[in-house]
Protein backbone atom coordinates (compact mmCIF):
# COMPACT_ATOMS: atom_id res chain seq x y z
CA UNK A 1 0.00 0.00 0.00
CA UNK A 2 1.68 3.34 -1.33
CA UNK A 3 1.52 6.55 0.95
CA UNK A 4 -1.52 8.18 -0.12
CA UNK A 5 -3.17 5.02 -0.13
CA UNK A 6 -2.33 4.44 3.23
CA UNK A 7 -3.33 8.18 4.38
CA UNK A 8 -6.49 7.68 2.10
CA UNK A 9 -7.71 4.17 4.21
CA UNK A 10 -6.83 5.83 7.44
CA UNK A 11 -9.33 9.08 7.29
CA UNK A 12 -11.75 6.14 5.68
CA UNK A 13 -11.48 4.48 9.02
CA UNK A 14 -11.44 7.18 11.13
CA UNK A 15 -15.55 8.19 9.47
CA UNK A 16 -16.23 4.76 9.39
CA UNK A 17 -16.18 4.22 12.76
CA UNK A 18 -18.00 7.77 13.22
CA UNK A 19 -20.63 6.70 11.42
CA UNK A 20 -21.09 3.48 12.55
CA UNK A 21 -21.02 4.44 16.72
CA UNK A 22 -23.37 7.50 15.43
CA UNK A 23 -25.62 4.69 14.96
CA UNK A 24 -25.05 2.72 17.31
CA UNK A 25 -23.99 -0.61 15.67
CA UNK A 26 -21.62 -2.38 16.89
CA UNK A 27 -18.67 -4.09 14.58
CA UNK A 28 -19.84 -7.34 15.10
CA UNK A 29 -23.19 -6.42 13.45
CA UNK A 30 -21.78 -4.10 11.03
CA UNK A 31 -19.34 -7.85 9.87
CA UNK A 32 -22.58 -9.70 9.67
CA UNK A 33 -23.84 -7.33 7.00
CA UNK A 34 -20.48 -7.59 4.93
CA UNK A 35 -20.05 -11.08 5.60
CA UNK A 36 -16.94 -10.76 7.51
CA UNK A 37 -15.46 -10.86 10.66
CA UNK A 38 -15.37 -8.22 13.57
CA UNK A 39 -11.76 -8.14 13.35
CA UNK A 40 -12.01 -7.16 9.53
CA UNK A 41 -14.42 -4.63 10.31
CA UNK A 42 -11.29 -3.43 13.09
CA UNK A 43 -8.94 -3.46 10.73
CA UNK A 44 -11.36 -1.47 7.87
CA UNK A 45 -11.51 1.42 10.83
CA UNK A 46 -7.88 1.31 11.93
CA UNK A 47 -7.20 2.13 8.52
CA UNK A 48 -4.69 -1.11 8.18
CA UNK A 49 -7.12 -2.42 5.34
CA UNK A 50 -8.48 -1.03 2.27
CA UNK A 51 -11.71 -1.06 1.25
CA UNK A 52 -12.37 -3.81 -1.83
CA UNK A 53 -15.06 -3.84 -4.89
CA UNK A 54 -18.23 -2.73 -3.56
CA UNK A 55 -17.70 -2.60 -0.31
CA UNK A 56 -17.95 0.94 0.46
CA UNK A 57 -21.38 1.23 -1.16
CA UNK A 58 -22.39 -1.96 0.97
CA UNK A 59 -21.34 0.28 4.63
CA UNK A 60 -22.70 3.29 2.96
CA UNK A 61 -26.21 1.46 2.83
CA UNK A 62 -26.26 -0.46 5.77
CA UNK A 63 -24.78 2.74 8.06
CA UNK A 64 -28.08 4.43 6.04
CA UNK A 65 -25.12 6.86 5.41
CA UNK A 66 -27.10 8.76 2.42
CA UNK A 67 -23.51 8.77 0.36
CA UNK A 68 -21.19 10.51 2.21
CA UNK A 69 -19.29 7.17 2.87
CA UNK A 70 -18.77 6.71 -0.79
CA UNK A 71 -18.43 10.52 -1.52
CA UNK A 72 -15.68 10.21 1.19
CA UNK A 73 -13.68 7.06 -0.82
CA UNK A 74 -14.07 8.72 -4.31
CA UNK A 75 -12.67 12.26 -2.37
CA UNK A 76 -10.01 10.59 -0.83
CA UNK A 77 -8.84 8.25 -4.00
CA UNK A 78 -10.04 10.53 -6.44
CA UNK A 79 -11.32 7.54 -8.14
CA UNK A 80 -13.70 7.66 -11.05
CA UNK A 81 -13.90 11.20 -10.77
CA UNK A 82 -11.15 13.09 -12.65
CA UNK A 83 -12.28 12.33 -16.34
CA UNK A 84 -15.78 12.74 -15.75
CA UNK A 85 -14.80 16.12 -14.41
CA UNK A 86 -13.07 17.06 -16.75
CA UNK A 87 -15.50 16.24 -19.00
CA UNK A 88 -18.10 18.25 -17.96
CA UNK A 89 -15.73 21.12 -17.91
CA UNK A 90 -15.38 20.94 -21.50
CA UNK A 91 -18.98 20.09 -22.45
CA UNK A 92 -19.94 23.07 -20.43
CA UNK A 93 -17.45 25.40 -22.04
CA UNK A 94 -18.72 24.61 -25.22
CA UNK A 95 -22.37 24.55 -24.45
CA UNK A 96 -24.48 26.70 -26.72
CA UNK A 97 -27.12 26.31 -24.05
CA UNK A 98 -27.64 24.40 -20.26
CA UNK A 99 -31.15 23.49 -18.59
CA UNK A 100 -30.59 22.86 -15.53
CA UNK A 101 -33.19 21.33 -12.67
CA UNK A 102 -32.08 21.43 -9.29
CA UNK A 103 -33.82 20.43 -5.56
CA UNK A 104 -31.66 21.77 -2.53
CA UNK A 105 -28.83 23.71 -3.77
CA UNK A 106 -28.10 26.67 -6.03
CA UNK A 107 -26.79 25.57 -9.65
CA UNK A 108 -22.92 24.88 -9.21
CA UNK A 109 -22.39 27.60 -12.06
CA UNK A 110 -24.52 30.32 -9.75
CA UNK A 111 -22.79 29.71 -6.40
CA UNK A 112 -20.47 32.58 -5.22
CA UNK A 113 -17.04 31.70 -3.68
CA UNK A 114 -18.76 31.99 -0.56
CA UNK A 115 -21.47 30.04 -0.70
CA UNK A 116 -19.70 27.14 -2.62
CA UNK A 117 -16.70 27.37 0.69
CA UNK A 118 -19.63 27.00 3.21
CA UNK A 119 -21.05 24.13 0.86
CA UNK A 120 -18.09 22.49 0.61
CA UNK A 121 -17.12 22.57 4.33
CA UNK A 122 -20.96 21.32 5.39
CA UNK A 123 -21.37 17.73 2.66
CA UNK A 124 -17.60 17.53 2.85
CA UNK A 125 -16.26 17.39 6.63
CA UNK A 126 -13.62 14.93 5.68
CA UNK A 127 -12.11 17.44 3.46
CA UNK A 128 -8.42 18.85 4.90
CA UNK A 129 -8.73 22.80 4.44
CA UNK A 130 -6.42 22.82 1.62
CA UNK A 131 -8.64 20.16 -0.48
CA UNK A 132 -11.80 22.93 0.10
CA UNK A 133 -9.55 25.41 -1.04
CA UNK A 134 -9.03 23.56 -4.33
CA UNK A 135 -12.29 22.50 -4.88
CA UNK A 136 -13.62 26.25 -3.85
CA UNK A 137 -11.03 27.41 -6.40
CA UNK A 138 -12.42 25.30 -9.14
CA UNK A 139 -15.76 25.72 -8.60
CA UNK A 140 -15.23 29.43 -8.64
CA UNK A 141 -13.56 29.52 -11.44
CA UNK A 142 -15.91 28.04 -13.72
CA UNK A 143 -18.30 30.49 -11.91
CA UNK A 144 -16.13 33.45 -12.88
CA UNK A 145 -16.01 32.09 -16.45
CA UNK A 146 -19.55 31.20 -16.84
CA UNK A 147 -20.71 34.69 -15.69
CA UNK A 148 -18.53 36.76 -17.65
CA UNK A 149 -18.64 34.72 -21.15
CA UNK A 150 -22.11 35.41 -23.65
CA UNK A 151 -22.72 31.47 -23.77
CA UNK A 152 -24.02 29.19 -22.85
CA UNK A 153 -27.81 30.82 -22.54
CA UNK A 154 -28.48 28.95 -19.20
CA UNK A 155 -31.94 28.48 -17.97
CA UNK A 156 -32.47 26.93 -14.11
CA UNK A 157 -35.33 25.38 -12.54
CA UNK A 158 -35.03 25.18 -8.48
CA UNK A 159 -37.11 24.10 -5.93
CA UNK A 160 -37.72 26.54 -3.39
CA UNK A 161 -35.66 24.75 -0.61
CA UNK A 162 -33.30 25.89 -2.19
CA UNK A 163 -34.03 29.68 -1.89
CA UNK A 164 -34.81 28.85 1.31
CA UNK A 165 -32.01 26.61 2.58
CA UNK A 166 -29.34 28.46 4.74
CA UNK A 167 -25.86 27.96 3.80
CA UNK A 168 -23.59 29.42 5.98
CA UNK A 169 -24.55 32.82 7.40
CA UNK A 170 -27.39 35.37 6.27
CA UNK A 171 -24.39 37.20 5.34
CA UNK A 172 -23.53 34.25 2.75
CA UNK A 173 -27.10 33.69 1.91
CA UNK A 174 -27.78 37.37 0.97
CA UNK A 175 -24.50 37.22 -1.50
CA UNK A 176 -25.64 34.22 -2.92
CA UNK A 177 -29.44 35.37 -3.29
CA UNK A 178 -28.56 39.12 -4.74
CA UNK A 179 -25.95 37.43 -7.22
CA UNK A 180 -28.26 35.28 -8.60
CA UNK A 181 -30.91 38.26 -8.89
CA UNK A 182 -28.28 40.59 -10.64
CA UNK A 183 -27.60 37.53 -13.28
CA UNK A 184 -32.05 37.54 -13.45
CA UNK A 185 -31.73 41.10 -13.74
CA UNK A 186 -29.15 41.80 -16.57
CA UNK A 187 -30.84 38.98 -18.55
CA UNK A 188 -27.48 36.43 -18.44
CA UNK A 189 -29.99 33.64 -16.89
CA UNK A 190 -33.14 32.56 -16.98
CA UNK A 191 -34.59 30.81 -12.83
CA UNK A 192 -37.99 29.78 -12.74
CA UNK A 193 -39.03 28.21 -8.61
CA UNK A 194 -40.92 25.31 -8.12
CA UNK A 195 -43.38 26.08 -4.89
CA UNK A 196 -45.49 23.47 -4.75
CA UNK A 197 -45.12 19.75 -6.39
CA UNK A 198 -41.87 18.84 -8.14
CA UNK A 199 -41.79 16.56 -10.77
CA UNK A 200 -38.16 16.55 -10.29
CA UNK A 201 -37.47 15.49 -7.35
CA UNK A 202 -35.49 12.45 -8.90
CA UNK A 203 -32.41 14.25 -8.54
CA UNK A 204 -30.66 17.20 -10.21
CA UNK A 205 -29.43 17.23 -13.73
CA UNK A 206 -28.28 19.42 -16.13
CA UNK A 207 -28.87 18.89 -19.84
CA UNK A 208 -25.63 20.43 -22.14
CA UNK A 209 -26.29 21.24 -25.53
CA UNK A 210 -22.89 21.87 -27.45
CA UNK A 211 -22.27 23.41 -30.24
CA UNK A 212 -20.78 20.61 -32.65
CA UNK A 213 -22.05 17.68 -30.84
CA UNK A 214 -25.37 15.86 -29.73
CA UNK A 215 -27.19 17.14 -26.41
CA UNK A 216 -25.95 14.93 -22.72
CA UNK A 217 -26.77 15.00 -19.57
CA UNK A 218 -25.03 14.88 -16.70
CA UNK A 219 -27.26 13.56 -13.98
CA UNK A 220 -25.99 14.02 -9.91
CA UNK A 221 -26.35 11.81 -7.35
CA UNK A 222 -25.78 11.22 -3.24
CA UNK A 223 -22.42 8.91 -4.75
CA UNK A 224 -21.35 11.18 -7.80
CA UNK A 225 -22.13 12.34 -11.11
CA UNK A 226 -22.70 10.49 -14.46
CA UNK A 227 -22.70 11.62 -17.75
CA UNK A 228 -25.44 10.38 -20.15
CA UNK A 229 -25.46 10.48 -23.92
CA UNK A 230 -27.78 7.98 -24.91
CA UNK A 231 -30.82 10.24 -26.97
CA UNK A 232 -33.19 7.92 -25.35
CA UNK A 233 -31.81 8.68 -22.37
CA UNK A 234 -31.50 12.52 -22.96
CA UNK A 235 -35.09 12.51 -24.36
CA UNK A 236 -36.47 11.44 -20.62
CA UNK A 237 -34.19 13.60 -18.98
CA UNK A 238 -35.55 16.70 -21.13
CA UNK A 239 -39.27 15.46 -20.53
CA UNK A 240 -38.61 15.62 -16.73
CA UNK A 241 -37.37 19.39 -17.54
CA UNK A 242 -40.39 20.17 -19.35
CA UNK A 243 -42.51 19.08 -16.75
CA UNK A 244 -40.40 20.70 -13.79
CA UNK A 245 -40.59 23.92 -15.85
CA UNK A 246 -44.40 23.38 -16.34
CA UNK A 247 -45.13 23.37 -12.42
CA UNK A 248 -42.74 26.26 -11.65
CA UNK A 249 -43.53 30.17 -10.94
CA UNK A 250 -42.97 32.48 -14.18
CA UNK A 251 -39.84 34.17 -14.27
CA UNK A 252 -41.47 37.39 -12.82
CA UNK A 253 -43.06 35.71 -10.09
CA UNK A 254 -39.61 33.67 -9.51
CA UNK A 255 -37.63 36.92 -9.33
CA UNK A 256 -40.03 38.37 -6.98
CA UNK A 257 -39.51 35.58 -4.42
CA UNK A 258 -36.19 35.88 -4.44
CA UNK A 259 -36.42 39.62 -3.79
CA UNK A 260 -38.79 38.69 -0.80
CA UNK A 261 -36.68 36.22 0.70
CA UNK A 262 -33.73 38.78 0.32
CA UNK A 263 -36.23 41.29 2.33
CA UNK A 264 -36.62 38.84 5.25
CA UNK A 265 -32.98 38.67 5.51
CA UNK A 266 -32.77 42.06 5.85
CA UNK A 267 -31.49 43.08 2.49
CA UNK A 268 -31.08 46.87 1.70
Amino acid sequence: MDKDTQEATRRFGRELARVREMTGMTQGRLANHLGVSSSHVSNLERGYRSPKGKTVAILDKVLVAEGRLVRLWEELTKSGRSAWLEELADLERDAVSIVESQIALFPSLLQTEEYARALVTTLSPWMTPEEIKTSVRVRRERAERFASAQTPIHWAVMDQTAVTRHIGSDKIMKAQLSHVADLMENGRISVQIVTGRNPGLVGPFKIISPSSAPDVVYAESAHSGQIIDAPEDVRRFRLTFGAVQAAALSLEDSALLIERTLEGLGHG
